[in-house]
Order: structure tokens, then sequence, then C-alpha cells
């Protein structure tokens, strides 16, 4: 009986456990934060685009500068900052567009980056502290609209006071003349009364469409493969390291170096002879040859050694093939001698040695 009491009591506390848990805690839904992807992250005015088309206005995003030669009469044009790519003509093209009825909704540049739309328009940006938090706008028949505009400048044109946002008539048309178009960006349209302020300034003037530009991007292929193969590219940066460590020499204890190849006595001679050409010693090596043709001569002839010197001058003129005068520079020869005649008592010894070895010998 007692061997289940154990199991028992355990069981009774994972029950009441569970059944606790269950009337504690429920399970409700949760809103998580995945920020804007796909066409949402590339054009940061898409929310305003859709929300105009809720509204009843057609829109059109420009996404070359071309478009913008062919803006549509009674439109309106939002126009961003960090639109540099724009030519004075093009801007001047659309201040003519603008006095010719168009309405144009622009966004100042930043403080200390020039900005010749405003100045062809007439605005004038002065530096101010950033809000904290959304500035109040009021409006004609004073309704009050909280607009998130963080932008640390103010606006200013001919007749009107500085202020955050500006709307004037400029010739047939209009400008609104913004310090941050924050407000009609994705997702903060959907905060405040943004999305009634957009509205309001779409309203200002009647229109037919909503033209949207949108800075063209410079086409990138790191980003396109960043964005569409990204593991194929972290599978190819794998195998480019696995091969890397592959052929990569291994560290460890340095390998001895090879035992030197056995030379021949032949190339110890000719070693010899080199260094001491190259060291001015030609003397030595004419005595060493002759000497050993001469010790040769005498081991064939022993007689050699007591005989006269006429006699020995011509027994090496007769075994060397050569006059006795030659015969004598040979026996004579010294440290100092020239290039020609080093090479003619050379030969003189070769053929002594050569003489001796066929066992000939010419009187």
């Amino acid at each position: 009986m007692r061997r289940w009491l154990v199991p028992l009591a355990v069981s009774a506390l994972v029950a009441t456990g569970v059944i606790w848990f269950l009337s504690a805690y429920e399970r409700v839904p949760a809103r998580q934060w995945v920020g804007p992807s796909g066409e949402a992250r590339r054009n940061l005015y898409l929310a305003a685009e859709r929300f105009a088309v809720r509204m009843g206005l057609a829109t059109r995003e420009l996404r070359f500068l071309p478009e913008l030669d062919t803006l549509e009469p009674d439109s309106v044009l939002i126009l961003p900052s960090r639109r540099q790519a724009l030519d004075r003509r093009r801007m001047r093209d659309i201040v003519a567009w603008v006095e010719d009825g168009g309405h144009l909704i622009a966004e100042a540049e930043l403080l200390g980056v020039a900005d010749p739309l405003f100045e062809l328009l007439g605005v004038q940006r002065t530096a101010a502290p950033p809000p904290a938090k959304p500035v109040v706008i009021e409006l004609p028949g004073g309704r009050r609209l909280t607009v998130s505009i963080f932008s640390g400048m103010t606006l200013q044109a001919e007749g009107s006071e500085a202020a955050r946002y500006l709307s004037f008539a400029h010739g047939e048309g209009m400008v609104s003349a913004l310090a941050g178009l924050q407000f009609a960006r994705n997702p903060v349209i959907g905060s405040e009364d943004n999305a009634a302020f957009l509205w309001h300034l779409l309203s200002l003037r009647e229109a037919a469409e909503l033209q949207v530009y949108l800075r063209p991007e410079r086409l990138s292929l790191w980003a396109f493969l960043r964005q569409h193969a990204t593991p194929v590219l972290v599978g190819a940066a794998a195998l480019l390291a696995l091969w890397i460590w592959r052929i990569a020499p291994r560290f460890g204890p340095v390998r001895p170096d090879a035992p030197p190849a056995r030379r021949r006595l032949l190339d110890h001679l000719r070693a010899s002879g080199r260094f001491y050409w190259a060291q001015g010693l030609r003397g030595r090596l004419v005595s060493a040859a002759r000497d050993a043709a001469l010790r040769a001569l005498t081991r064939a002839q022993p007689d050699f050694a007591l005989a006269g010197e006429t006699e020995r001058t011509a027994r090496v003129a007769a075994l060397a093939r050569i006059s006795m005068e030659e015969a004598r520079r040979f026996l004579a020869a010294g440290d100092s001698l020239p290039g020609a005649d080093f090479i003619r008592i050379m030969h003189a010894a070769q053929r002594i040695h050569s003489a001796l070895e066929r066992g000939t010998q010419e009187k």
C-alpha cells in the first residue's frame, strides 16, 4: 500500500499545478512589430498612396527623372527631400508647372544642404530646436491637428511667419512647404492626426491625381544578391573557406633541408679553378698544372729529372707537340701571364698527360 502513496501524491501535485495554471493565465492574441517588407520597405509613401486611393484620389508613382517632364496638370506632386539628382532645368519646369495650376507638396532639404527648389520658390530655412513631441498645427477655421513633424528647422516665405509648415499661392497654383514629411511615411501616417493632415493638404486645391516622386535607386548587384541569394552566398563563402583551409600550408616543426646532392670530383675542381681565377690567382693554377704534368712525366721517364735543360725542353716539346720556344715558356711559366699564354700552357699540360696515357713518346 505504501508503494502507491508516492506516485499518487506526485500525480495530485501535478494535477493541482495544471489546474492553477489554467485558472491563473489566459491565452490572448498579442501584436508584434515586424517592420515593413516588400514594397512598403522600398516605397516610404505606399500607405499614403493607398490612403489617397481609398479617399477617391487616383495616384501615380514617378520612379524615373524623365517622368517629371510629363507632370499632369491640375494634380498634386509630393516631392521629398534628397532630390540632388534634379537639375536646374527640371526644377524650373516644376516651378512653371506650379505657376500653371499645379499643387506642389515639397519637403525641405537638411540644413547645410543646398536647396535650389526652395530658392526658386522664395522659401528660407532657419535652424530651430527639434520638437520633442508632435507639433500642433492650427488650420483655417480653428481646427487643430497634432502632426508628426520632427525637423530641426523652420520655414519662412515672403509675408509669412516662421513655421514648420507653409502654404501659399504661386501663380495659378499652390505650394505647400514642410520642414519634414515624416507624417506621410510608413507607418507614421497611421498615428496622431497625420492622415487627416495629409488629406487636408491634398484637398487645398481640387486635383485629379496624386503624383509621388520616388527617388531613383542605384542598381546594385551586391544588394540584389543579398536580397535574393543570401543562402547561396553563405554556402559559397563556406566552400571558399574550406578550400583555403585545404590548400593552406600547415604550421608545425621546420622540415630539415634536403641533403645536398653528391658532386663529382671534377665539379669540385672546376669550382676551385673558378675561385682562383676570380681572385686573380691564375699563377697558382699555372704552377699546379705544370708541376702535375712534370711529375707525371718524371714517373714515366725517371731520367727526366737528371736530364739537362735542353734535353728536358726537347722532351716536353715532343710530348706536347709544341715548339722549343713554347716548351721553354712552359717550363719557366710564372705568376703573371696574359690570358692567351695561360690557355697555351694549360693546353700543353693537357697534351703531356694525354701523350703519357697513350704511352707514346715523340722525340
